[in-house]
């Protein structure tokens, strides 16, 4: 009997809503899972400060689009916020769900009356949870323990970054459906990571890049999220100025749903 499905089954008395009782059972199982490994809990949540402390060692100027010069570093928090939420919500998700496929754990999940649904549905809002957390970390840390200075709204950024855990939450899934075992989740994994960590702008200026591989990555949904983020933090943009940022999120968003409900299976 898996942990989901024990914690179903002590819920059970209380609804007869098997669905109600299977999501709220996985939300339930897999933040205790999450809290219950220190090494994950503290790489997860230490890793912004981390990468704070190093990369803040680039201690350079650099301009705004509206000309404005500022410290490399209230450039580089509003990109690793975003960045964290692709890496919580890809990473977290297909590793994970791998992890439990390779195992026959989803199969006898099935075997339960859990609707896959309402298991899936929970995995998404688990892994929401810590991606709000890593998130709150990433901020706190980098406005008051490095003291980067930032002009948007806290809360726009905040519902990007949600915005941005919940698409890379669904390409995780999306990996998880289209692979076979779990070796075969790294490449797809490293496919994903390398051109948004190099080409997105989260960490360097993209206006270097030539042409063609400007316009390439222009679509890649770290772009659109790593530039909305930034307009808001550094421009005091709010979110009618990075429609067109939400809406490639959407996009992908969607697309990646659809065909995660299409192949997903519990086996």
């Amino acid at each position: 009997m898996t942990a989901i499905a024990s914690e179903a089954k002590a819920m059970a008395p209380r609804t007869s809503n098997p669905a109600w009782t299977g999501f709220v059972a996985t939300v339930s199982s897999e933040i205790k899972n999450f809290y219950r490994e220190p090494q994950a809990l503290a790489f997860t949540l230490g890793q912004p400060f981390i990468l704070l402390l190093i990369l803040n060692a680039f201690n350079f100027q650099i301009t705004l689009a509206n000309g404005q010069e500022r410290p490399y570093l209230d450039r580089l928090l509003p990109g690793l916020i975003a960045f964290n939420g692709m890496t919580v919500g890809l990473n977290s998700v297909a590793f994970g769900l791998s992890r439990l496929k390779q195992r026959g754990v989803l199969r006898r999940i099935r075997a339960t009356p859990i609707p896959t649904g309402s298991f899936v549905a929970g995995i998404i809002v688990s892994r929401m949870v810590v991606a709000f957390g890593v998130t709150m970390v990433t901020y706190l840390a980098g406005v008051y323990v490095f003291g980067a200075e930032l002009q948007g709204s806290v809360a726009g950024m905040i519902a990007l970054a949600m915005l941005g855990a919940a698409v890379f939450i669904a390409m995780g899934i999306l990996i998880v459906s289209i692979t076979r075992s779990e070796d075969d989740v790294p490449p797809l994994f490293m496919l994903v990571l390398m051109p948004s960590m190099l080409f997105s702008g989260a960490f360097l200026d993209r206006s270097g890049l030539p042409d063609w591989l400007y316009f390439v990555t222009s679509g890649l949904p770290l772009t659109f999220l790593t530039h909305a983020i930034q307009e808001v933090a550094n421009l005091g943009g709010g979110l009618a100025e990075v429609k067109t940022d939400i809406l490639g999120l959407a996009i992908w968003g969607v697309a990646g749903s659809i065909v995660c409900s299409v192949r997903f299976r519990m086996a």
